[in-house]
């Protein structure tokens, strides 16, 4: 049977080289009453809608579970909704499947797309009018993907614990993220999860935390536990009732240390300073004004959490017709309205002070860069080089949990 699959592959890709081609990675809600296994492999949507790609490195390309083409790289590959399929087109070659499958060629490990490696197998599936990518793994390689990523590797093994109890974050937040069974895909690419950036690292040390915390989850009273975290949380992390309405013993604010644990963060402190026209666009942008002619009277800080973070953020302005305004941004929204100076991206955080300069210039200056639930990713890394474990460091973020292993 293989003999002829051989011959069968090659016998396409004479055909398709003879037709003139050329030869050459959303937090989740609560989680309950299931259970997780760590055999089970991750879906992980890398596009929504791409149907069209230039093979980068030899595949087989599989349907309904099938192999019936070889394509060497520098082939383009064109996908199109055909019904409730998809038709594929190769050098003028057509081919009609539900969906398809790119697999590895022999001698290769990984499937090449778009200039980035991934373990495991691409799908190529339809979704309504749009072609979706997803890349099927299983699930401790996808981490492997993750890790790199998200977390610095650092120099020697001095973050390694650190990286060890990300790696048990990460895990915990893949698998609950796998519960719902999406028949398409489990998770993102992007922040919208995890930040998966597939096979093409300098990985040792990530795939070593990987393979040394292997099925290793966060739990809290016998079940999964809801894992946040972000880069450093400028010296208390948050209770997560407060971003993100999740009411959860172990996902109450901490004090990060005394100096703070995360403080050696390149963003520990930072500095932003906003022109008036540019900070009163950024309220006309968020719908909060309606007309550029007001002027700032004073910006100020009306309530913060025991954090430290400002929750509650006044604005008063003015116009030439004597009219006055008084706006109120509350919470973690606003990072989303101020933005950074440069408008690209939002906030740090908002554990911050604010003030109004005599030329209007609005300057903000804070501490910590993200919504600081949860793990303090650059808090476990100095504890990490102060020789504290990975088990301690996650009780110290997460306190009440265990470190469980999935079946």
């Amino acid at each position: 049977m293989y003999r002829i699959l051989s011959c069968f592959l090659f016998l396409v890709v004479i055909l398709l080289f003879l037709s003139g081609c050329s030869s050459s990675r959303r937090f989740a809600g609560r989680t309950r009453n299931y259970s997780p296994s760590n055999s089970e492999p991750i879906n992980v949507l890398l596009s929504d809608n791409n149907s069209s790609f230039v093979v980068d490195n030899p595949i087989i390309l599989y349907k309904k579970e099938r192999a019936f083409a070889l394509v060497k790289n520098g082939n383009r590959l064109n996908f199109r909704v055909d019904g409730a399929g998809l038709s594929l087109n190769i050098a003028g070659q057509l081919f009609n499947a539900e969906y398809f499958e790119m697999k590895p060629a022999e001698g290769e490990n990984t499937v090449s797309y778009k200039g980035r490696k991934y373990f495991g197998i691409i799908k190529i599936i339809p979704n309504g009018k749009s072609i979706r990518i997803i890349n099927r793994l299983p699930l401790e390689d996808y981490l492997k993907g993750v890790i790199p990523a998200e977390m610095p590797m650092g120099k020697g093994d001095s973050y390694f614990q650190a990286l060890k109890a990300f790696a048990i974050c990460a895990r915990t937040y893949a698998v609950d993220r796998m519960k719902d069974n999406n028949s398409l895909f489990d998770v993102y690419v992007d922040t919208r999860d995890q930040v998966y950036g597939g096979a093409g690292y300098d990985r040792e040390l990530g795939d070593s935390a990987v393979d040394e915390t292997a099925g290793m989850i966060l739990t809290y009273d016998g079940n999964p536990a809801l894992v946040y975290y972000h880069s450093s949380c400028g010296g208390h992390t948050e209770d997560a009732s407060k971003v993100f309405g999740v009411d959860e013993p172990y996902l109450k604010g901490v004090k990060d240390g005394d100096p703070p644990n995360c403080s050696i963060a390149s963003n520990f402190y930072w500095t932003e300073r906003y022109p008036e026209r540019i900070f009163i666009e950024r309220l006309i942008n968020a719908g909060l004004l309606s007309s550029g002619s007001y002027s700032i009277k004073n910006v100020e800080v009306k309530n913060r959490d025991e954090s430290g973070r400002v929750s509650v953020l006044l604005v008063s302005l003015s116009n030439s017709e004597g009219d006055n305004k008084n706006i109120i941004i509350e919470g973690n929204r606003i990072r989303s309205v101020i933005k950074r100076t440069n408008g690209s991206d939002i906030l740090r955080s908002t554990m911050f002070d604010i003030s109004l300069n005599e030329d209007k210039t609005v300057i903000i200056n804070g501490r910590g860069y993200g919504h600081g639930v949860g793990l303090c990713q650059w808090g476990a890394i100095n504890q990490s080089i102060n020789g504290i474990g990975y088990k301690q460091i996650l009780s110290f973020y997460f306190p009440g949990t265990e470190v469980s292993k999935l079946k």
